[in-house]
């Protein structure tokens, strides 16, 4: 750990100099900044160049949200309210601000910006107030560094960070959280997540484009003018940076994507806690008897305690509860109650709770049962490749309740550019629904309308659901498939085929084993024997409906074919990461995500556009390029 700064809890430009007395000093401390501020030049670059080049040396990353600089055209008219934010091109207004940037740049300070943007070290992303705000600019100035140790300085004030804010008379207030300000600090860091992550109601927050990135990245004209930690960079080192947050934090939630080692990262934490003997005992949750039979091959493997299951025909209950020190549980998360209940204080207060999948945690069952009885652990640890749960408020506030917040996160695009996950295509296949379908969709829009003069209570979910399943259930997929199959047969080796219905799958059936007879469905467990076959290669192909979107992990799998999915992000993520591991076997690899959009403008009640943002979002993913 470098040594704290010693910093004065009032700077100004008068009387001070920031450059020497505040950002030097606290960027060779630092490992983290995040900066929130209505203007930016490439001159604070210059002017910081020393502190910064201690920072990238440290292993720093920087994360600085700013103001779009607008055209003349586009502010006028967001002034008057003729435009929203996002009716702004921001792709276009952003290749010229980097137009602009050129233009007034040094040489060498184009070329480090060009560097650092492309090593990761510093992230840009652009806030632009709306609603009740739209006739204002992002105009605030703040920011937080941070160490490694829990430790982090807080400062807001009048500076800019640009020359001029050096030169014109500023003021800034600092509140040190080992000084007992960590109350400033932490307000602080929760407005910038807000900000950050795009929720706050009235300042819409954007990712810097892969086109502007682009033209950012063509910037460098030589080589790196500062020295990494390491030239060789661990593409595994987001474990590192997870183990250590959690460490210093004791709970909260790592957002990993599928394939980045969630469980090897857990484990990991299981051995450091366990090594400074902060803990005696462990849990590890999760439903479905798949990932549990996982999870202890990878424990009885890596960790040295006793260990015992409950969950199917494991009934290890009595034996944890008359020696549970230097043990770890394994529980299914429906039994998960009944093992806390069992319980002595001592043992919670001394052991380490892990969530694995932790989306599932916040089902109104899971919320029902377990609700004040998990925060009581010491160590609380949550995993997911998806987290929050779409359009469940209650169901995320209980996750954050008992587990902590996101702690961490390591997004699939991240995980794909820095070569942790495979590039991948993406094949969308249009359908039209057909007569058949739209009566279906009649019938169901009448039934649900009867119901509804009769009792104005009735929730639409259930019918958006139903109309759904229609979509997912369409014939009109079957002759597309037969003709994509005719034209790419080879598609069928080492792929899961997901289809929503049993029935449907036996429709898809027909068409498969015409171009692979070497294939099985994998429903219930009365098919896990084909899983497993399927893993060690006897089986090519795998028909199935949800008993593989999350967690189980096949490094083989080639393609993945969705014939089903649902409007929310969450299953897709987890269907596709099921392809997008690296293979030692297949270094070339390089994996094919077929999917089944419905033309727009199709009368399919709710579900009309999510399948052309579905499509949008895939594709945009299917383009990112591993880093050089």
């Amino acid at each position: 750990m470098n040594k704290l700064p010693v910093i004065q809890f009032t700077m100004n430009t008068s009387e001070n100099d920031l450059i020497k007395e505040f950002y030097e000093p606290c960027l060779k401390w630092a490992k983290y900044y995040d900066r929130g501020v209505g203007y930016f030049t490439s001159g604070w670059i210059q002017e910081n160049a020393k502190g910064l080049s201690h920072f990238i040396y440290n292993g720093g990353k920087a994360r600085w949200l700013v103001s779009p600089i607008l055209d003349e055209n586009d502010h006028e008219a967001l002034l008057k309210g003729m435009k929203a934010p996002e009716d702004i091109d921001l792709i276009q207004t952003l290749k010229s601000n980097i137009v602009e940037l050129q233009k007034h740049m040094e040489i060498e300070t184009k070329n480090a910006i060009g560097w650092m943007i492309y090593d990761g070290i510093i992230e840009f992303r652009f806030a632009m107030p709306t609603n009740h705000l739209i006739n204002g600019d992002f105009h605030d100035k703040f920011g937080i560094f941070y160490d490694d140790c829990d430790n982090a300085l807080s400062f807001n004030g009048s500076v800019n960070d640009s020359v001029k804010g050096m030169i014109n008379y500023e003021s800034i207030k600092i509140f040190p959280s080992w000084l007992g300000l960590s109350n400033f600090v932490e307000d602080d860091i929760k407005r910038f997540e807000r900000l950050w992550n795009n929720y706050d109601v009235n300042v819409i927050t954007y990712q810097l484009p892969d086109a502007v990135k682009e033209d950012i990245f063509k910037l460098r004209t030589s080589e790196r003018p500062y020295k990494l930690v390491n030239k060789k960079l661990n593409l595994w080192r987001h474990q590192d940076e997870a183990v250590e947050i959690f460490m210093n934090k004791e709970n909260g939630v790592l957002e990993m994507a599928t394939g980045t080692g969630k469980t090897r990262t857990a484990i990991r934490i299981i051995n450091e806690l366990l090594s400074q003997n902060l803990i005696t005992t462990v849990f590890v949750t999760v439903s479905g008897t798949d990932l549990l039979d996982q999870w202890y091959t990878e424990i009885i493997s890596n960790i040295n305690l006793a260990v015992f299951r409950y969950y199917e025909q494991h009934k290890d209950l009595a034996e944890f509860i008359l020696c549970s020190k230097q043990s770890l549980m394994l529980v299914s998360r429906d039994f998960l109650a009944e093992v806390i209940d069992r319980l002595d204080n001592s043992i919670i207060s001394s052991s380490l709770i892990i969530c694995d999948e932790v989306h599932g945690f916040g089902s109104p069952t899971v919320v029902k049962q377990l609700k004040g009885k998990v925060r009581c652990f010491k160590y609380r640890l949550g995993l997911s490749a998806t987290p929050e749960r779409e359009y469940d408020e209650e169901g995320n506030s209980f996750i954050e309740q008992e587990l902590g917040a996101i702690i961490f996160r390591f997004p699939l695009e991240e995980a794909i550019r820095r070569r942790v996950l495979c590039e991948f295509e993406y094949v969308p296949l249009e359908f039209e629904l057909t007569d058949e379908d739209r009566k279906k969709m009649k019938n169901l829009i009448g039934v649900f309308n009867t119901k509804l003069a009769v009792d104005k209570q009735v929730s639409p979910e259930e019918l958006y659901r139903e109309l759904s399943k229609v979509k997912k259930t369409s014939g009109a997929k079957i002759p597309i498939f037969y003709k994509f199959l005719l034209e790419n047969p080879g598609i069928l080796k080492r792929s899961i085929v997901f289809v929503e219905t049993k029935d449907y799958g036996k429709l898809i059936q027909q068409l498969i084993i015409r171009f692979q007879p070497n294939f099985h469905t994998y429903y219930g467990d009365d098919d896990r024997y084909n899983l497993e076959r399927f893993s060690n290669g006897e089986l090519d192909c795998l028909i199935t409906c949800k008993r593989i979107s999350e967690g189980i992990d096949i490094l083989s799998v080639n393609n993945i074919i969705l014939l089903s999915t649902d409007r929310a992000k969450i299953q897709t993520i987890q269907r596709i990461g099921r392809c997008l591991r690296l293979d030692k076997n297949n270094p070339d690899k390089r994996p094919v995500v077929v999917d089944f959009i419905m033309r727009k403008n199709v009368d399919a009640g709710n579900e009309n556009n999510t399948d052309e943002e579905r499509k949008e979002w895939l594709t945009k993913i299917s383009q990112i390029r591993w880093e050089t």
